[in-house]
């Protein structure tokens, strides 16, 4: 696959998708990246209720502010693109949390 136009160079849509596309490509696999650390964080968490750290998340949309800010991007956007993210990816630690301790989730189920 031949690498994406610069936007600039773009000529049409199709261009545009492809760069698009590779992006999200791209994005698809940090977020597998980012899911490894999360995994590995839950081995030092005392117990799945210790995972949400709101502390911790209120410094970390923080900072994603001041990040996009200096990107020159809209703060308020992306900081709801963590919340989200942040979210989902407490929901996947407890859920990777309760699979190595052996605890049933909500459902009953392991």
């Amino acid at each position: 696959m031949r690498s994406p136009k610069a936007p600039d160079c773009c000529q049409n849509l199709c261009d545009i998708r492809e760069g698009l596309d590779e992006l999200d490509r791209q994005i698809v696999s940090i977020l597998r990246q980012r899911m490894s650390y999360v995994k590995a964080a839950a081995r030092f968490k005392p117990t799945d209720e210790s995972i949400s750290a709101p502390e911790r998340v209120a410094v970390m949309l923080a900072d994603r502010r001041a990040w996009a800010d200096a990107a020159g991007l809209p703060a308020d956007g992306v900081e709801m693109l963590f919340e989200h993210l942040i979210r989902w990816f407490i929901e996947q630690q407890v859920l990777h949390w309760r699979a190595l301790h052996g605890v049933a989730d909500r459902s009953g189920a392991l």
